[in-house]
């Protein structure tokens, strides 16, 4: 598997996650508790970065960390 392709499933990962944070609002639940799992670690460092900004209550981790990870995936292609 390529790095390419690896981004590409962690930003799919992210949408499944934030589509079913909508649904199911407890993480410990399967299915969320693997997505949740899984995109956590990168989206915590964030969230206390976004945390600092006027965002209304508006968790934007998900799109800054998708938006990150496209640009790594145009500098490593």
């Amino acid at each position: 598997m390529t790095a390419s392709s690896f981004i590409e499933l962690y930003c799919l990962l992210l949408v499944v996650d934030v589509l079913l944070s909508w649904v199911q609002e407890n993480p410990r639940q399967w299915p969320r508790r693997i997505t949740h799992w899984l995109t956590e670690p990168l989206l915590v460092p964030l969230r206390a970065i976004l945390d600092k900004m006027p965002t209304r209550g508006w968790d934007l981790s998900p799109i800054v960390l998708i938006i990150a990870l496209t640009g790594l995936k145009l500098v490593l292609t």
